[in-house]
């Protein structure tokens, strides 16, 4: 994060940060609901700390109807992103995992998402001396929106 002069996260860094990640959802989801959304980050999230939730743990993390985390991670699955498999230690528990094609998305979505904090300190829009205008601000979200176009994944042109 870029702090501020008082050492707390510049507001419009934060927000254009969340934009940018809210950009790469919808060019990668499309119209999908946003709980779908919320149950691919959690795994992201979960993933990078080896853990392979279940329906009901997804459930209590994002307090969603337990209905609809299936009907998320269902969509999930038939999109090759997600795999289901029987816990090991409990074979009563079926647990998930993101397939080799979502780290890969996930790792492209790593690469790019570092492009804001580049693009914001380039313009000067990031820390206490922000220097951009609103017109260089559009110029920059419009021209990270052009290079995920562009860049996006394989599977992401058929989402959008």
């Amino acid at each position: 994060m870029s702090p501020t002069a008082h050492g707390e996260p510049d507001i419009v860094y934060l927000y254009a940060t969340f934009w940018r990640m809210v950009s790469l959802a919808v060019h990668r989801y499309g119209s999908a609901p946003s709980g779908q959304l919320l149950v691919a980050i959690t795994m992201v999230i979960l993933d990078r700390y080896d853990y392979e939730p279940t329906v009901t743990e997804l459930a209590d993390i994002t307090q969603l109807p337990k209905s609809s985390i299936s009907r998320y991670v269902a969509a999930e699955m038939n999109s090759g992103m997600l795999e289901e498999f029987i816990d090991p230690n409990d074979r009563r528990r079926r647990r998930l995992r993101p397939t080799a094609l979502a780290r890969e998305e996930q790792k492209w979505h790593e690469r790019n998402s570092l492009k804001i904090h580049e693009q914001m300190r380039e313009i000067g829009l990031s820390g206490d001396s922000r220097q951009a205008s609103g017109t260089e601000l559009v110029k920059m979200l419009k021209n990270l929106n052009l290079d995920l176009l562009r860049e996006g994944p394989a599977d992401s042109s058929s989402d959008a």
